[in-house]
């Protein structure tokens, strides 16, 4: 059994400059994904914070607000504020083996920081992102991937990339390595616990002969 974390945050500088909006928290056991916790976070300031991601043509804004259906007024009336979110994810994670798609964004630079300090409670094993990006890159130039216009477009992506090995989104991860589309992406909502579901469905595709990727 491993959880999987997602965090939605105001931008990607990390604490103390963004926060974490929204957490999701998945189970992946024994080849099924479940959604085990899911909060959006009450900041009574969020408002204020918004306006220092606004352009000066006073467009944009924070990032998940303009691209799911998180809306600050949800931030504003959630029922629990981070002090609460973060003690229960403690709770949840002590002890556990946990992970996340991009550890060094939802840990380095949030979840192990104040006020989560999951640090020593959870130990994490891998990163989902990484043992995908090389998986799906294999899949691509052996021609594996089912999707071929997904397969072009990666291949053409890392092609026109500084980096060799382009970091593989989850969402194009997921097409890649779950075809048959086990959690339904038609109904996903880019919020944090939908993207917690998802990226366990990434990693229960590294099963049976592919343990050696972990």
């Amino acid at each position: 059994m491993v959880l999987i974390i997602d965090t939605e945050t105001t931008g990607l500088s990390g604490y103390q400059k963004d926060r974490v909006l929204e957490i999701g928290i998945a189970e992946l056991d024994g080849g099924s994904v479940r959604p085990v916790y899911s909060e959006i976070i009450r900041y009574s300031d969020i408002v204020e914070f918004d306006r220092k991601y606004v352009n000066p043509n006073g467009s944009e804004g924070i990032w998940i607000y303009r691209n799911s259906n998180l809306r600050m007024e949800d931030t504003l009336n959630a029922s629990k504020d981070v002090e609460r979110v973060a003690a229960e994810v403690r709770e949840i994670v002590s002890g556990r083996e946990v992970t996340s798609y991009n550890v060094p964004f939802d840990f380095g630079k949030f979840l192990y920081r104040e006020p989560w300090n999951l640090k020593e409670l959870c130990s994490i094993p891998y990163d989902i992102m990484e043992l995908a990006t090389k998986r799906v890159y294999s899949l691509a130039e052996n021609d594996i991937i089912q999707d071929k216009a997904l397969r072009e477009r990666l291949l053409r992506e890392r092609e026109g990339s500084y980096y060799p090995n382009k970091w593989i989104r989850s969402i194009d991860a997921y097409r890649a390595l779950c075809p048959e589309d086990p959690m339904g992406l038609e109904g996903m909502r880019h919020r944090a616990v939908d993207d917690a579901v998802m990226e366990g469905w990434i990693l229960n595709s590294f099963s049976a002969n592919q343990t050696d990727c972990l």
